[in-house]
């Protein structure tokens, strides 16, 4: 039997090498045009005393009250998200909005909020080993929030708006990895506000992601989301306060990716 030239061996080898490569090295881009949640919505706010209203036995009027505070039950609210992500063998970059209408609400003390939210954001990571990448990256926070609040002992109900734009810077940890051709699995977790922004910005995701076709990407996960933030000047009632606001989300999610 006749050897294969040693040419032809190498030609052929060089021939795979490059492709394998290639294959690694490759940029892959997936846009989610659709991203549903369902989020568990609740939320707190608190006051600083406030003036006592003559005659409701706050001490008389010009006096200070007591503080006010309130928290909402969880609701069931409806979220929108869309966004795009680039991966490549060493990093990641991610882009990601939401624009969603919360609502929430607790009868006694009687507590009401409603927030119409929309939340931006980007972020990067680098590999570090196997899976596991060290990310950064910035989140935009813009609410426009109406909460009433029935003041304790008094049948008087104060109501605050106020509609704050945030921008917080982020770190955090990523985790992808394969599990076979078909499924994959990501995890990530980011922490930020630092009082530039929000005073808290705490989020963490959980996604398992099915590669139906070559295009075609379903995802599956839970996302948490809490943050805290302080505004000054807020009109509360008649008066001007600082109102100190925590919301929460938390819920599953479904979308559709399209691979490119």
């Amino acid at each position: 039997m006749l050897a294969a030239p040693a040419t032809t061996t190498a030609v052929a080898e060089a021939g795979q090498q490059p492709s394998s490569t290639q294959d690694k090295r490759s940029i892959k881009v997936t846009v989610y045009p659709i991203l549903v949640q369902a989020p568990i919505f609740g939320a707190s706010l608190n006051l600083p005393p406030l003036p006592s209203v003559p005659g409701g036995g706050g001490g008389g009027g010009g006096g200070e009250g007591d503080a006010q505070s309130g928290s909402t039950d969880a609701s069931l609210n409806g979220a929108y998200l869309g966004g795009v992500i680039v991966e490549a063998n060493r990093w990641f970059a991610e882009f990601e909005g939401t624009w969603a209408s919360l609502s929430a609400s607790h009868e006694a003390p009687r507590v009401a909020i409603d927030s119409k939210v929309r939340f931006g954001r980007a972020r990067g990571g680098v590999r570090l080993f196997d899976g596991l990448s060290a990310t950064v990256g910035v989140r935009y926070i813009s609410a426009d929030l109406d909460a009433t609040l029935t003041l304790a002992g008094l049948n008087t109900t104060i109501e605050g708006k106020t509609s704050p734009s945030l921008w917080d810077p982020l770190v955090g940890v990523d985790w992808r990895a394969d599990l076979g051709n078909r499924w994959s699995v990501n995890a990530n977790a980011q922490g930020g506000g630092f009082g530039v922004g929000a005073d808290v910005d705490l989020s963490g995701e959980a996604n398992v992601n099915w590669h139906i076709a070559r295009h075609f990407d379903l995802r599956f996960g839970y996302t948490v989301f809490h943050y805290k933030y302080t505004i000054a000047d807020v009109r509360i009632g008649s008066f001007q306060r600082t109102l100190v606001s925590t919301q929460t989300l938390n819920g599953p999610i479904f979308g559709i990716g399209i691979v490119f």
